[in-house]
C-alpha cells in the first residue's frame, strides 16, 4: 500500500519497527481498553509485548492492514486505523479500529484520517460498503461513527477477555459519498 495523505496527516502501514511509537495512542484510551482488554487478571492492562504479540498474530490473517498516523506538522505518531479488505463473515470491508490519541481527540483528525481511507478504498479499492463494529457502551465512538454517516445494521453481543458486550454493527454506503 502506498501512503495516505490528508491535509495535516500522513497514513501508512506499520510494521514492527513502528509498533513502540504508536502504542502510547492505545494506552491513551484507558476506557476503551478498560472496556475490551484484560490480561493477567486485570481489565484494561496492555503493555507493548501484548501490543507485539497482537499485531504479529493480525499480520497472519490475508486482507488485514494496520495503519499508523502521523501528524504532518511534526511526524508524532497519534492515531491507527486497522481494518479487512473482506471479511469473511459476510464478504464486506471492515473498520476494525480508528483510534486517535487522546490528546488529539475533538480536533478533526478522526474524521480526516477517516476521510483519508475512505477516499482511498472508494477510488483505488472501488467499494462501495465499509462496515465498522462498535461498543454499545463506547458512547464517543458510537457518536462519530453516526455522524460520519455510518448506520446501524445489527445488533449483537459477544465475549470479550473484559466480559460480555452488545455491539453494533454499523455500515456507511461510500458509493454515497457521505463524507
Amino acid at each position: 500500500m502506498k501512503e495516505l495523505d490528508s491535509p495535516h496527516l500522513h497514513l501508512r502501514e506499520m510494521s514492527a519497527d513502528t509498533l513502540a511509537e504508536v502504542l502510547p495512542v492505545y494506552l491513551s484510551n484507558p476506557a476503551y481498553r478498560e472496556l475490551v482488554e484484560g490480561s493477567e487478571g486485570v481489565a484494561g492492562r496492555y503493555d507493548l509485548e501484548r501490543w507485539q504479540r497482537d499485531w504479529s498474530i493480525a499480520q497472519l490473517m490475508p486482507g488485514r492492514h494496520s495503519l499508523a498516523c502521523y501528524l504532518k506538522a511534526n511526524n508524532e505518531a497519534i492515531g491507527y486505523i486497522d481494518y479487512l479488505d473482506e471479511n469473511e463473515s459476510d464478504g464486506l470491508p471492515w473498520l476494525g479500529m480508528l483510534m486517535i490519541h487522546a490528546d488529539y481527540q475533538g480536533h478533526g483528525l478522526g474524521t480526516e484520517a477517516l476521510q483519508c481511507l475512505i477516499a482511498h478504498c472508494r477510488e483505488e479499492r472501488g467499494w462501495s460498503r465499509l462496515r465498522a463494529s462498535v461498543l454499545e457502551l463506547n458512547t464517543a465512538a458510537l457518536a462519530f461513527f453516526k455522524r460520519a454517516g455510518f448506520k446501524p445494521v445489527q445488533q449483537k453481543s459477544a465475549q470479550f477477555s473484559a466480559g460480555q458486550q452488545t455491539f453494533y454493527i454499523m455500515e456507511l454506503a461510500l458509493k454515497e459519498g457521505i463524507l
